[in-house]
């Protein structure tokens, strides 16, 4: 009796145990799948925001540049003619010069929400590379002019040396913008290449089919 009653439910039961660890399987393959499809949404964000922000600080970056060129050309005519005799004249000059405000927000969202630790190495190390040069160039925007025209630094015995600073600095900061142009535009490819990947991956099978 005792074998005729296991050939009935063992069957049954080696089913059934078939069907719980197959569930669990298949639960778990849809938790990972959701948790794939959120971190690509985040990662998705992300990058739309780069690509805006990085856009727009390039814009500004590549506006002030002419600007600033005519200034470095005007304060070198003046230097090498010397015909500026009083310190207020310098000071008109150099004060037209103003800082270009650039944008972080992407980048601090990113660090702050940890969606950059989702993202590939390329894809990241251009972003640094990018944002960092973008810091280096606002710290010698804010900071230059005001070394050059502060009290200490400014006397008619040395005039001819506050051109001379003036027009090496603005060589400085005209260099730093063709690079965050050529920067620009080498991150926001990197980003359009990863975005493209992205769409690409969205064709993928779904979660259960087989390729």
């Amino acid at each position: 009796m005792a074998s005729k009653a296991s050939a009935v439910w063992l069957p049954q039961v080696l089913i059934e145990s078939a069907l719980i660890v197959v569930s669990i399987l298949v639960a778990l393959g849809l938790d990972e799948w959701r948790d794939d499809r959120q971190d690509e949404e985040v990662i998705q964000n992300a990058l739309s925001n780069f690509l805006i922000e990085i856009q727009q600080n390039r814009t500004r970056v590549e506006d002030a540049a002419p600007f600033n060129e005519g200034l470095r050309q005007v304060l070198r005519r003046h230097y090498e003619a010397n015909d500026v005799e009083t310190i207020d004249e310098f000071v008109n000059m150099v004060e037209s010069y103003s800082a270009v405000g650039l944008h972080s927000t992407a980048w601090d969202t990113a660090l702050a929400t940890g969606s950059l630790s989702k993202m590939e190495y390329d894809l990241v190390r251009a972003l640094s590379l990018t944002y960092s040069l973008q810091v280096r160039y606002q710290l010698a925007t804010r900071s230059g002019m005001n070394d050059i025209t502060s009290p200490q630094n400014l006397s008619e015995d040395k005039l001819k040396l506050a051109f001379y600073n003036s027009i090496r600095y603005l060589d400085d900061i005209i260099g730093m913008e063709t690079e965050l142009s050529v920067i620009y535009s080498e991150a926001t490819n990197v980003i359009r290449d990863a975005m493209v990947r992205m769409e690409l991956d969205d064709f993928t099978a779904a979660p259960g089919e087989q390729d």
